[in-house]
């Protein structure tokens, strides 16, 4: 929510058009989301120009517009137009504003390779019980996202908890600047975006950019099992708490047990207090996703019990780690979000470790990891090297996933288990047409005990996959 004042104030233009609303309650850069009221914010992107989209708003119900130029329906409509030279800069300052008007608001960032999506979503959870939280919507955590989360603001919320994603060095340090964490939480460091960082040491460089926005009075709570988030102490002048299952580690976890496809368990210490925490996420790498939140929340303040409780009401984000059954009843692990190579040896230990029927096969329907550039074919290979060892079949959908399952034939695994179906994500009905040709092979031979996980990068489109497993009508989706 934020002022007509606040608009103009950044803007520093006269609308056109109309007279402006005195209160939005958000803004929105697609024109299917925006609501009546609202601030559209026409962007030009990579893949289309939002200003082609403002007469969808107005006619969906925006109550003004953030443009580069004028838009004809718009202004037919009597609906005001602020024409900016930069649109993107515009709503970052614009967020800034709002956040600096309300000062009793904590903003917890979250950044790092993997995980950042769990562990916003179980700190919204814990801190709800405090006070009222907000989150962002899906993945809101770019340049754009991070604004407009920001300007859902109320006055009523205590705490903002934000994603800080980044595929460039820089971006981390400029999402800090729009809203300046409070607390700052760094995941896990891995092979992410390697097309863009260029090597595993600037994605380093650039995750660690949240710590060092940090000042002394804030707080950086790190990964203490992985050395290079735990390094990151080095470059902060915040107060560290570590989480982890080492002795070193500020919050721990002790003695993890149980299935990891239907939830760990194990104690949460902290200090000198203990407590028993049952998890609803898929995985053991959710305890790490756990013990983060459960960081965030007892530097709030909040009781160590009433944080081990809170942590059993925290389920998997939508496509990340989502358990189904399918047309047949075999369990189902839809992970299809997103992927690098540290995720799906992450997805691959939880099939080898979950427990099944002794004649179970476990399935791993794997697509395309994104953004790798040149080191795209070694991390694929690496991929099938590990799936050799853990999974029982593996269906491979897209084009990088063909040295997914060289490296898998390479490390041992039979070639009758490999199921390589070749598609460019570039061709839409190739790649649908692949995906059909996977998901009648998977239905065809699929057992009612068997498991399967389906893990690909978001433009892999993986889940087609999944909908097509699921019980009717979703299979029709495909």
């Amino acid at each position: 929510m934020f002022t007509r004042d606040e608009l103009l104030a950044v803007a520093s233009v006269a609308p056109q058009g109309g007279a402006l609303p005195e209160v939005f309650a958000g803004a929105a850069v697609d024109s299917r989301l925006i609501q009546r009221g609202e601030l559209f914010i026409a962007l030009r992107g990579e893949q289309t120009d939002g200003h082609r989209f403002i007469e969808a708003a107005v006619r969906a119900g925006a109550g003004a517009v953030l443009c580069a130029h004028l838009d004809p329906y718009a202004t037919s409509q009597n609906i005001p137009q602020l024409v900016v030279a930069n649109p993107v800069e515009t709503l970052q300052r614009l967020a800034q504003a709002r956040l600096a008007r309300q000062p009793s608001t904590q903003v917890i960032g979250i950044a790092g390779s993997n995980g950042k999506t769990t562990v916003k979503e179980a700190t919204a959870v814990l801190l709800a019980h405090l006070a009222p939280t907000l989150k962002p919507v899906g993945s809101f955590n770019t340049e754009v996202g991070v604004p407009l989360t920001i300007l859902r603001l109320t006055g009523e919320q205590r705490y903002a908890v934000l994603e800080m994603g980044a595929q460039r060095i820089g971006e981390v340090a400029l999402l800090c600047q729009i809203a300046p964490p409070h607390i700052g939480v760094v995941t896990v460091i891995g092979p992410e975006h390697l097309e863009y960082f260029g090597s595993l040491e600037n994605v380093i460089k650039g995750e660690r950019e949240i710590v060092e926005a940090l000042t002394a009075e804030d707080i950086a709570i790190l990964n203490d099992d992985d050395p290079d988030v735990r390094a990151m102490a080095e470059h902060t002048k915040a107060r560290i708490i570590r989480f982890g299952r080492s002795e070193s580690a500020d919050v721990r976890a002790l003695d993890p047990m149980g299935d990891p496809l239907t939830g760990m368990q194990f104690t949460l210490a902290y200090q000198e207090e203990q407590a028993d925490v049952q998890l609803n996420l898929p995985g053991v790498h959710a305890i790490s996703a756990a013990l983060a939140a459960a960081s965030v929340a007892l530097c709030c303040g909040m009781p160590l019990v009433a944080v081990a409780d809170a942590l059993a009401e925290v389920r998997p984000a939508k496509r990340r780690g989502e358990i189904h059954h399918t047309f047949n009843g075999a369990m189902l692990v839809d992970d299809s979000y997103n992927a690098n190579r540290q995720s799906a040896l992450a997805a691959i230990d939880l099939l080898r470790q979950a427990h099944a029927e002794p004649d179970a096969r476990r399935w791993l329907l794997f697509g395309d990891m994104l953004e790798l550039g040149v080191f795209a074919p070694s991390e694929h290979a690496l991929v099938g090297a590990a799936a050799a060892f853990s999974v029982d079949e593996l269906v491979l959908v897209g084009s990088e996933v063909r040295a997914t399952g060289d490296g898998a034939y390479a490390a041992g695994m039979p070639a009758e288990r490999i199921h390589y179906y070749p598609a460019s994500l570039d061709d839409k009905a190739a790649l649908a047409a692949a995906q059909a040709q996977a998901a009648a092979y998977v239905r065809e031979h699929l057992k009612p005990d068997d498991l399967v996980l389906v893990k690909g990068s978001l433009g892999a489109g993986m889940d087609a996959l999944v909908r097509a497993l699921l019980p009717e009508p979703a299979a029709e989706s495909i």
